[in-house]
């Protein structure tokens, strides 16, 4: 298994700090076409996470597209929502 709970993708991405879970979502039978959502408590988090195991990624990315698993990927963007007295995270402390 690859993106359930207990496959490969939730696996590189819990080896992060901050990682709380990852949603998928089919958005057309026919098109076999899939949406990935994943979850950090902060952009920072996400933002280390694929510089810490950019690697690792790159390898999950070869292994999934080369054996017919995934046809095509591709990053939509990320998504932030306002916490009361947040404060920006977007930038280091």
């Amino acid at each position: 298994m690859v993106f359930g709970t207990a496959g490969i993708w939730r696996e590189l991405l819990s080896r992060g700090d901050g990682y709380l879970a990852t949603e998928i979502e089919c958005e057309s039978v026919s098109e076999r076409r899939y949406r990935v959502r994943d979850f950090w408590v902060r952009h920072l988090d996400f933002e280390l996470f694929r510089e810490r195991f950019a690697a690792e990624y790159e390898r999950f990315e070869r292994l999934i597209l080369s054996d017919g698993l995934v046809e095509r990927l591709e990053f939509v963007g990320a998504y932030y929502e306002d916490k009361p007295g947040g404060g920006d995270e977007l930038v280091p402390g």
